[in-house]
């Protein structure tokens, strides 16, 4: 039996338990953590409006359903927000996990780390022009929660550079990337196996190029080369034989 997709959740006996110990809205609340959490680690990074409108609740009733976990030792809050437009980092307990965790050090350097590697990630491609508002900051969160490595994040990034600088290129974009979910679904694509039968030979070869598009992509708005991308690759090949 083969799994559909990569963000498949294994529901075991720990999940029957909290279906019988729990509320209806505690054990959809619950299983949306489960699902989002980082399987390595049992941890995500929550915001109480963004899950009481997935979850189609008010913030009152997550709140509820959030310390009724609490009190059965479902989950533990690591670390509490400081404010309003912060996440709160919870951590699912082990019995109620049905993964081995990993050891992990409550470091809020580690992401400190993470979101400043982010932030270089963008400023170095010239195509993006992000400020890194809250909202940016929140989907840093929510990768971070996941467990997606910052490997992942720039070839994400790489490739889609390079697919932006074909289209400015061509002239059939001309907008900037102006946010860092812009990369979401090409973050999905790296981390999914399946995405593209040759994806690890395209990441190589894209995160080699997107410089050489880049600079191509510089010189078109300098008016001192074509914009044609397909011919730049073909001269780049010649090139190189």
């Amino acid at each position: 039996m083969e799994i559909k997709g990569p963000g498949w959740f294994a529901a075991g006996r720990e999940v029957q338990k909290v279906l019988f110990l729990s509320s209806d809205g505690g054990f959809r609340l619950y299983f949306h953590l489960c699902v989002n959490a980082n399987r390595r680690t049992g941890r995500v990074l929550i915001h109480y409006g963004e899950l009481a409108t997935e979850l189609k609740r008010s913030r009152r009733s997550i709140a509820t359903h959030f310390n009724e976990l609490r009190a059965l030792t479902i989950c533990r809050v690591v670390s509490a927000a400081v404010n309003q437009h912060s996440r709160t980092e919870v951590e699912i307990c082990d019995d109620f996990w049905p993964y081995t965790k990993e050891p992990l050090a409550d470091d809020p350097s580690e992401w400190n780390g993470y979101r400043t590697a982010i932030r270089s990630m963008l400023s170095k491609r010239a195509c993006i022009d992000c400020a890194f508002t809250a909202t940016d900051e929140q989907f840093a969160a929510e990768c971070f929660g996941r467990g997606v490595a910052l490997e992942e994040i720039e070839q994400a990034i790489a490739l889609a550079c390079c697919r932006k600088y074909a289209g400015l290129l061509n002239g059939t974009d001309n907008e900037m990337i102006r946010r860092f979910s812009y990369f979401r679904d090409t973050i999905e694509e790296v981390r999914d196996p399946d995405a593209h039968p040759k994806l690890p030979e395209l990441l190589k070869q894209r995160i080699l190029s997107v410089e050489y598009y880049e600079e191509k992509w510089r010189a078109s708005r300098r008016g001192t080369a074509g914009v044609n991308v397909a011919s730049a690759t073909r001269s780049k090949t010649k090139k190189t034989r």
